[in-house]
């Protein structure tokens, strides 16, 4: 039987917990402010940031005239609500942020209720709410990772069709109008509502530029700026929607090679977070006794909270460390 602990060794042990992790938020602290400030000087350098401004500005000759827009350098990040209803959106879901986030809140308190009347262990209970919490974030995660693939793929298809509707002799409004009527969501949703933005008096430019700002597309942003400086300059669109095409897809190419790379450090994330869940749940199968006091003492409660979060900090940091940025 394990030994009981009395309130001088949980504060003892919290204390130390607490100082690690401090000296740990620190060290990460100081990691990425040294970082930044490598990029700030780095930006400074290139030219890229001027200090006390906010925005940048873009210039390209073409046919001996010069070509200017500018755009912002650092973009505050959006409210809450506002990236929760941009993640609905980017999944697919048609019910609003404020719905969806009821329905989660009532799933998670039903969840909670009915392993409390089962088991009467709140921290239990408390486990099981933030696991469905937890699916559902992982399962939205998992369809707007889907939706962005299809529409990468979706957008070569369209714009190639908009190089040879442009050909054609048709404005660009008509080949987004074509890429809305032939291409199937999602990309045929967001040129539709480029099209529904432009018909109710806002400018091409404009509709573009607001679309590609709502969406995290970082082609789509690419395809607004390339148009809204072809249409400054007056350079052929045709082409620049092949050319646009052709960088798409040797980045999304590359992405193949880099998951390809990438694979055997994914398995070992999966392997390393998976044995300890796995060794618990053979353990209790095998010999419920021993394992008993994990559920029926305080230090074991606690082990099992601080064996949770230990997964979960892991798991964080192994896909940080396997992200690569190209």
């Amino acid at each position: 039987m394990w030994p009981e602990w009395n309130a001088l060794d949980w504060m003892t042990a919290a204390a130390a917990f607490l100082l690690v992790l401090a000296i740990w938020f620190a060290a990460l602290l100081v990691w990425s402010l040294r970082r930044r400030s490598r990029e700030q000087k780095l930006q400074r350098r290139l030219g890229l940031t001027s200090p006390g401004e906010a925005t940048r500005e873009l210039r390209l000759w073409c046919d001996g005239r010069e070509a200017a827009t500018t755009v912002p350098s650092g973009p505050r990040r959006p409210p809450l609500m506002q990236r929760l209803d941009r993640l609905r959106e980017e999944a697919g879901w048609e019910a609003s942020a404020q719905k969806i986030i009821v329905m989660v809140l009532a799933a998670a308190g039903a969840a909670f209720v009915f392993l409390w009347s089962f088991t009467g262990d709140i921290l239990v209970s408390l486990a099981g709410a933030v696991l469905l919490v937890g699916v559902v974030r992982a399962y939205m995660l998992y369809r707007v990772s889907k939706r962005q693939a299809l529409f990468e793929q979706q957008l070569v298809d369209g714009l190639d069709l908009a190089a040879r509707s442009l050909r054609a002799g048709h404005p660009l409004l008509a080949a987004f109008n074509v890429i809305a009527e032939e291409i199937a969501p999602p990309a045929g949703t967001v040129f539709a509502k480029i099209c529904q933005q432009q018909a109710l008096g806002v400018s091409l430019q404009d509709a573009l530029r607001r679309t590609a700002d709502s969406a995290t597309s970082s082609d789509l942003k690419l395809l607004a700026t390339s148009v809204d400086i072809q249409l400054r300059s007056g350079g052929n669109l045709a082409d620049m929607m092949e050319h646009l095409a052709s960088v798409i897809r040797a980045r999304m190419q590359l992405h193949r090679h880099a998951r390809v790379l990438t694979a055997q450090t994914q398995l070992s994330k999966r392997l390393l977070l998976a044995m300890p869940i796995v060794l618990f749940l053979t353990l209790s199968i095998l010999n419920p006794d021993y394992m008993k006091p994990l559920y029926t003492t305080d230090l074991g409660r606690g082990l099992l909270i601080a064996g949770a979060m230990g997964l979960l900090l892991g798991a964080w940091i192994m896909k940080r460390l396997i992200v690569l940025k190209y």
